[in-house]
């Protein structure tokens, strides 16, 4: 009884060295040690699937047909494959996917899903819409040369040789009166570029008084009173293309931060890896955020959320600031990391930083961190704030997918929480 006891002890507490000899045994208790030792078999197996599950792992090994106390377990991990796959295909467009299991947890999926289905119809139609729009400024500009004082567009006339302008409708000579340099900056733009076909259409970038203007533009040969000329026909895109922009923004930003939501953070971290880039991602995750929300109210927690973001942002002035000071004797050239900083769940944020390494990043997080701990503001609060952070360091010649990249900062932001935790008890 006292070998059995023991072991059913180690089985627990340490499992390594948990060792039942059933010769050991006297003979009436042979049996009952067999069925002990499978019965361990089993609880080993459920844990480590257990184990496995919690870190959201669902590439391992299941147990064995016959472990019954592991078929909960089982269940639960076809379930979260199949979820998995049912990600992977929202993720691709099709929303009609729809899960039934998992009580409040698919509510609130679905109802995500019919969001992002409705948005898309929404973006869809209005991008539809601004294209229309588009094809028929294309169309009118049939009309210009009978209608050249009478639509939107500006139309001038230059020398093809002595590159003097020849003639300007109305809407031309008001922006030359309203800005001098416009006309002399814009034909030396249009008149840099290869025009070869008539009716060549190209956009043009003018900078106008610190205000960043878009122009689309188009060009005709002809003959104007026995010279050979050009002919210009010029668009302001400007609202077009803000709308654009604007549409762009709201697809790729979270509501809450303003800062790039998942689907943005997944393209860039899968364009740096098919671009071979040196960078470092860090995966952050709030501490306490369930608490705060259900003690203080979800207002309450989406704040916690806004301030650590806002913290988060600075990740690459922090970054530059710290570089350069440990390099303050140093002749090397310091410059500020290309960031991109989404936030890509509840309380999870996450930060690609290109070029620097794990200290470098690990520096710059801590300094974050710091600085977060002691805002003056947020310690008025009643309740402790904190996030807990994990980095993983990309090299030039990686060979791991985006997904163990983001595994391997997860399971090292969990460390750095379970570190706090027990700091804490301490």
């Amino acid at each position: 009884m006292e070998v059995l006891f023991n072991y059913l002890r180690d089985v627990l507490y340490d499992p390594e060295k948990a060792v039942l000899n059933i010769d050991d045994l006297p003979d009436d208790y042979r049996v009952f040690g067999s069925g002990l030792l499978y019965f361990t078999e089993c609880v080993m197996e459920t844990k480590a699937l257990a184990h496995a599950l919690s870190k959201g792992d669902l590439t391992g090994k299941l147990p064995s047909r016959g472990n019954e106390i592991a078929a909960p377990l089982k269940s639960l991990h076809a379930s979260l494959k199949h979820l998995t796959w049912q990600a992977q295909q929202i993720a691709k467009g099709d929303y009609s996917q729809r899960i039934a299991f998992m009580g409040d947890f698919s509510n609130a999926f679905n109802t995500m899903v019919e969001q992002l289905a409705e948005r898309q119809k929404k973006l869809e139609c209005e991008i539809n819409q601004i294209q229309k729009k588009s094809k028929s400024l294309e169309q009118g500009n049939l009309l210009l040369s009978a209608l050249m004082q009478y639509v939107p567009q500006q139309i001038i006339v230059i020398d093809k040789n002595t590159r003097k302008i020849l003639l300007m409708n109305d809407i031309a000579k008001n922006e030359v009166n309203n800005d001098s340099g416009y006309l002399d900056n814009l034909i030396k733009t249009i008149s840099g570029r290869e025009t070869a076909n008539d009716g060549q259409e190209f956009e043009v970038i003018y900078l106008q008084g610190g205000h960043v203007r878009y122009f689309m533009i188009r060009t005709y040969s002809l003959e104007w009173k026995n010279t050979n000329a050009e002919v210009y026909t010029i668009s302001d895109i400007s609202a077009t293309k803000s709308k654009i922009e604007e549409l762009e923004n709201h697809a790729y930003r979270d509501n809450i931060t303003q800062l790039y939501n998942r689907a943005f953070g997944m393209l860039t971290l899968d364009s740096w890896l098919h671009e071979k880039r040196r960078f470092s991602l860090v995966f952050a995750d709030l501490d306490g955020l369930k608490y705060i929300n259900d003690e203080f109210g979800h207002k309450e927690g989406d704040n916690y959320i806004f301030n650590a973001a806002k913290y988060l942002k600075t990740f690459s002035a922090v970054s530059y600031a710290e570089r350069t000071a440990a390099n303050d004797n140093s002749k090397k050239d310091i410059t500020k990391t290309d960031t991109v900083v989404c936030r890509i769940g509840g309380d999870e944020f996450m930060v690609l930083a290109s070029d620097i390494n794990y200290d470098e990043a690990f520096t710059a997080m801590k300094k974050i961190y710091d600085n977060f701990l002691n805002d003056e503001s947020l310690k008025k609060k009643k309740y402790p704030y904190s996030f807990s952070f994990g980095i993983a360091a990309v090299e030039k010649n990686n060979n791991l997918s985006a997904s163990e990249i983001l595994s391997i900062a997860d399971e090292k932001m969990y460390e750095d929480k379970r570190a706090r935790k027990k700091e804490r008890k301490n």
